[in-house]
Parts: structure tokens; sequence; C-alpha cells
């Protein structure tokens, strides 16, 4: 199993460099590193400029054409031969118990599945930035790219899905900052949602 975290978007909605934002001492690229650290063989980067990467973590250069994050994870499937546990870099209020929740789930998903992942209870949201990825999820993510859907929840058909649900209490915990006033939750301690 590896790791890898997502950090290659242009944060065009947030206005600054997401990873470099800092929250309780720590960016939250090294926390979301570090987090996936505890739990896997081997982090990586995913990112389109290395150099931006603090030490330790090796990068994984998205070599698709400005995709979005399945550009990221399908660059990385095609290195690496194995599993990946994805995560964003922008969840700062994630834990090691819902990593080690999903990395349980897996072991035990219906046969045929190629992601495991996490949805919001009584919805159909689904959290592809906190997922397992098969090696066998790649043809799919390939042939959905190659039709032009960039949205990673069309680009694996449920029937391949093996989803944990998490409550509407812990929806703190996927919080993402995304965009200003989601920057002014982090500061104000909320992590809140409207």
């Amino acid at each position: 199993m590896y790791g890898l975290v997502l950090a290659g978007g242009q944060s065009s909605r947030l206005g600054q460099d997401k990873t470099v934002v800092v929250h309780e001492g720590r960016t939250l690229l090294v926390r979301s590193a570090e987090l996936l650290q505890r739990h896997v063989r081997e982090v990586f980067i995913s990112c389109r400029h290395a150099e931006r990467v603090p030490a330790p973590w090796p990068v994984i250069v998205d070599e698709t054409e400005r995709i979005g994050p399945a550009g990221g994870i399908i660059t990385t499937l095609r290195k690496l031969s194995g599993p990946v546990f994805v995560l964003a870099c922008d969840l700062p209020f994630m834990e090691d118990r819902f990593v080690t929740r999903l990395l349980a789930a897996r072991e035990e998903r219906p046969q045929g599945c190629v992601l495991t992942t996490w949805r919001l209870e009584n919805s159909d949201f689904v959290e592809n930035l906190v997922a397992i990825y098969e090696p066998e999820a790649l043809p799919l993510l390939e042939k959905g790219i190659s039709e032009g859907l960039y949205k990673l929840g069309r680009l694996i058909p449920p029937e391949r899905r093996h989803c944990l649900t998490y409550t509407g209490e812990e929806r703190r915990f996927f919080f993402n900052v995304n965009y200003p006033d989601d920057l002014r939750r982090l500061h104000g301690g909320t992590g809140d949602r409207a």
C-alpha cells in the first residue's frame, strides 16, 4: 500500500497556495503526508512543481494535461505497482481513525471493487480524495478521461466502489479548504460548512 497526497491543484478558488497554509504549526501538506506516513509503506506527493515539496517525501509529477485530481491518480497508478491510498492535501481535521477504518474496509471489499472510500450518510456524496484506488481502477480512469469526463465521482461506477458511511456529526473531519471562507473557518476553528 502506497500513500499519495494530492497537491497539484492551482488553488485558484482559494486565491493562494493551499499546500503552504499553516494550521496548528504545520502546513496542510505536511500534516496530510505525516498522517498517511503512519499507515502505509511509502508516501508520495503528487504535484506539478517538485521544488515546492518539503523533504523527505518523493514527488510524482502529474504528467497529464491539467485534468484535476484524476491526473495525479492516473500518473501514480501507472508508476506504482500496488494500491494507492489517496488523500487531499487540504484536510486539516482528518484523523488516523478514518485512515485505519478505510484500510480495514479495503480488506473486506467485495470482488470487483476497485475503489474503497467514504460516503456521507443519506446522500450520494462520495469522498474520492480520501480513498484507496486499486491498480485495476486505472483502465476505468483512463477510459473516462478519454471520453472527456474529468470529475472523479463519474469515473468509477457505483458498483465498483466499496463505501463506508460517515455521519453528519463526522463531517467536520472531511472539511477541506477550497475557498477564502473555508480558510476563515479553519482559523476560527469551526471547520463547519453551511
